[in-house]
This record gives structure tokens, sequence and C-alpha cells, in this order.
């Protein structure tokens, strides 16, 4: 049995002034609300790793160490605390597809200026912090 880390990484896949957003559903965390591409590193696995994996396993798409950036880092404390590495990437290759319909209702690119009212708040708080040049932030809700 593997041990779920403390450690998430969040995927801001850009299309020009819109990022990809996963509608996340039957995963008991924040269902209904929309997301990002992410997900938990694993044991004995780095944070570029984990999101390269979680790319492909949850979009179907494959990114390259050198089109990834780290834009924000956040200690986040909800049910217990966390760190989120949050990365951007520009580039890709394979056509992005729902990989897994079963945790995600639905992929889809926003203007992060027009966000939904439904988008988990640590994504929110982040996008804002990016945009104001703010690299680490530390959040309870």
């Amino acid at each position: 049995m593997r041990l779920q880390s403390n450690v998430a990484v969040y995927l801001l896949l850009k299309r020009g002034d819109e990022t990809l957003l996963s509608l996340r559903q039957n995963t008991g965390y924040r269902d209904g609300n929309w997301s990002v591409v992410a997900g938990h590193v694993e044991e004995g696995e780095g944070v570029i790793d984990a999101i390269i994996r979680e790319a492909k396993e949850e979009a179907d798409i494959d990114i390259e160490r050198d089109d990834l950036k780290v834009v924000h880092v956040m200690y986040y404390y909800d049910d217990r605390p966390y760190v989120i590495f949050f990365i951007d990437c520009e580039k890709y290759s394979g056509e992005i597809r729902n990989a897994e319909p079963h945790k995600c209702g639905g992929l889809k690119f926003f203007k992060e200026n027009d966000l939904p009212s439904n988008t988990v708040e640590a994504l929110k708080i982040a996008v804002e912090n990016i945009k104001n040049g703010v690299f680490f932030s530390e959040v309870s809700l």
C-alpha cells in the first residue's frame, strides 16, 4: 500500500490567455468544482516527474521537462497540511482528452480572468498570486 504524500502538483496548461481546467467528480475532494490536472507526488518521485505523469494519466498528453516552470508554491492547510507546486506549461504533444472519466466530468479551457465561480479556492488564490508576481503563499481554508 502506498502512502499518499502531502505534496501536490497542479498543472497550469496554457493556450494563449486560457488555462485547461478539469471538473472534479467521484474523488472525495471538491467534487463538482473546477481544478486543473493535478495529483500527489508519489514516494520516490520528483515534483516535475509527478506533473509529467499526471498530465499523461489525466489528459493523455506528453510534456517535456524543459517546457515546465514552477510559478507558485503554496503551503495550504485544509483537512491536513499540503505543499502545492503550481507548474506552468505552454507546450505539449498529443490531443487533450479526458483519460479519467470516472474522476473527471470534463476538460475545458477557460480565460484566467474569467474562471468559473465553482473553481477550487486554492487555484483561484494561486492564479491571483501569479498575476501579482507572488511566488509563495500560505493559505488556510
